[in-house]
Parts: C-alpha cells; sequence; structure tokens
C-alpha cells in the first residue's frame, strides 16, 4: 500500500494490478448521463464477473467500489445484432452501465461529479479479481463451485484509507 500522502493516489495502486478501463464525459438529454471515451474493450466488455474499480478524479480516488458483474456489456446500437455501439449498455446488468444513467447513489455520484467531468478529468479504473475454483462437499458429494474476494478486498481498501487519511475517499460515504 502507498504512503499517507498518496493513499489516495491513483498512481499509487498501478503495480497492484489496477488498470485505466475510460474516461468519462458527459452527455446531456432529459438528465445527466455519462459518456465513456478512449475505453479499454478488453477490460470493459471483458465477461469476467470479479472486480474493484476506483472512480479518479485528476489522479485522486474518489470512490472505491466494487462489482460481481461485467463492468460493462456491448449495447445493440440499432435492431442489426451485428451492429455494436461502443458505449455499454445502460441498467444493471453491468457495473459501468449503471453509472451511465443509473438512479440513486449512481445519480448522486453523476451529480456531485459534474464539474470535474466537464473538466475532463474523471476516469474510472478497476483491477480484476481472481475467481478461485474450490471444492465443497453436499450431503457426501463433491462438488465443484467458485470463490471470489472483490467484496473483501474493497473493503480492505476503504480500511486502509480510513485507517491512513482518518476518512474515506469523498464519494464513499460509508464502509458499506
Amino acid at each position: 500500500f502507498p504512503s499517507h500522502d498518496t493513499a489516495l493516489d491513483i498512481n499509487s495502486y498501478i503495480n497492484g494490478g489496477f488498470r485505466k478501463v475510460c474516461d468519462v464525459r458527459q452527455q446531456w438529454e432529459s438528465r445527466i448521463e455519462w459518456y465513456y471515451e478512449n475505453i479499454n474493450t478488453s477490460i470493459m466488455f471483458s465477461e469476467h464477473r470479479s472486480w474493484v474499480y476506483f472512480i479518479v478524479s485528476g489522479n485522486e480516488i474518489v470512490k472505491i467500489g466494487e462489482s460481481g458483474n461485467p463492468l460493462g456489456i456491448f449495447a445493440p446500437l440499432s435492431h442489426d445484432p451485428w451492429q455494436w455501439e461502443d458505449q455499454p449498455k445502460k441498467g444493471t446488468q453491468s457495473r459501468f452501465g449503471r453509472y451511465r444513467q443509473g438512479d440513486g447513489t449512481d445519480r448522486s455520484i453523476r451529480c456531485a461529479l459534474t464539474e470535474e467531468v466537464d473538466q475532463g478529468v474523471v476516469s474510472l479504473w478497476a483491477k480484476k479479481c481472481d475467481i478461485v475454483p474450490t471444492s465443497i462437499t453436499i450431503a457426501g458429494e463433491s462438488k465443484k463451485t467458485y470463490a471470489t474476494y472483490h467484496k473483501d478486498l474493497e473493503l480492505q481498501y476503504l480500511n486502509y484509507i480510513e485507517r491512513k487519511l482518518g476518512r474515506f475517499p469523498r464519494e464513499n460515504k460509508a464502509r458499506k
């Protein structure tokens, strides 16, 4: 983990596996929506389902989160299933798709970062977490299952930052 001075600096976490997924822009329609540019499609549209992510303004980590869903799912551009928009589908099936237009916490984060997104300094970063095969026994029968740790790892990052700074990143209102 980084020192106190760099606890919220994204550069302190790159060697630990965080990769930039995209830059965030505003898309103004009937309400504020996010639009993504410079997308690393191999991360954004990976089918992997275990991630810890950061929302970053400049170099400052402003939100830490986790997801057991893909970060983004390709959205059909039209009725032709072979044409794809380069944005993740809006909705709850993918984490960064929810941030594009979701309500509640997603909307409050978009609103809180409006000026910074207008300045072009907001980006999304993610760390791919392992999905570990393991065996369990159910009624004497051995079964294969998979274990993930993205929820625990998110809490580890939050605990670390709270210990170093006495607070969470500004858009994390609580530990959970």
